[in-house]
């Protein structure tokens, strides 16, 4: 329609758009990282497992790696405020997720019995909430598993210690920054009791945040806890946490 394309041409001069996945302008996101996606799309997700791997990592799904194009969206969806890519990334969460329940016994026999799955998206501090005026990962969740009747998203977990961002840590820094910080809200305690739960976040590194939302749900009496993840973080080194078979390396 000639009115939209106008108001469109005036929108980009005012507000310029480009791409999420490498910064071109012009576009939300450009033909090649369009055909990187659908690349990343059609692969199958896996099991992502670190090594060493922490006591109480629950079994966790991945779709990706965490690199190239989808590293610079999920960097713009969570720094940059670009949730116009929240669709594509919940799709590839969708994928993790998917792959999950394929090879999950709990969960499938809990499907196929007509029950529901709790979809917990991963709990954000307190200071990045106040820092980015919204919740990434209960968005991507929603996103992820929106339409699908047996799974019912809920902000479960709560970060209640003071833990610092993760970034830059190493495993055994980031296993002592989450320890006894997650808790599940009163709310969450009386729906996850004796149900499955799936938790839900943008990128596993070394499985220490994962771990420690498993122990909070399970302590908030989830009979069975599994994860999925839009990307795992590739080994750059020999002490990085994902090496063997079914991880990224």
């Amino acid at each position: 329609m000639p009115g939209v394309t106008a108001l469109q041409a005036v929108c980009d001069l005012a507000l310029p758009r480009s791409c999420a996945g490498c910064a071109a302008p012009g576009r939300l996101l450009c033909a090649r990282c369009r055909d990187a996606l659908g690349a990343v799309a059609a692969c199958a997700p896996f099991a992502a497992t670190p090594q060493p791997c922490p006591a109480g990592y629950p079994t966790t799904w991945s779709q990706t790696a965490y690199a190239g194009t989808v590293a610079e969206m999920l960097r713009a969806f969570k720094d940059a405020g670009r949730r116009d890519v929240r669709p594509w990334l919940g799709r590839l969460l969708r994928g993790a997720l998917a792959g999950l329940i394929a090879h999950d016994d709990v969960c499938q026999e809990t499907l196929l019995a007509g029950g529901q799955l709790v979809v917990c998206p991963m709990p954000s501090r307190p200071a990045s909430i106040r820092e980015r005026g919204r919740r990434p990962a209960v968005e991507l969740a929603r996103s992820a598993v929106h339409g699908i009747r047996p799974f019912v998203v809920h902000t479960a977990l709560h970060v209640t210690g003071h833990g610092r961002d993760q970034a830059g840590l190493g495993a055994a820094e980031r296993s002592v920054n989450v320890r006894g910080t997650m808790r599940a809200t009163a709310a969450g305690r009386r729906l996850v009791d004796g149900r499955v739960c799936v938790v839900l976040d943008d990128i596993v590194t070394t499985g220490s945040s994962l771990v420690e939302a498993r122990t909070a749900l399970t302590a908030a009496g989830a009979r069975h806890v599994v994860a999925a993840t839009v990307a795992a973080t590739q080994r750059h080194r020999p002490t990085h946490p994902f090496t063997g078979e079914g991880s990224v390396v």
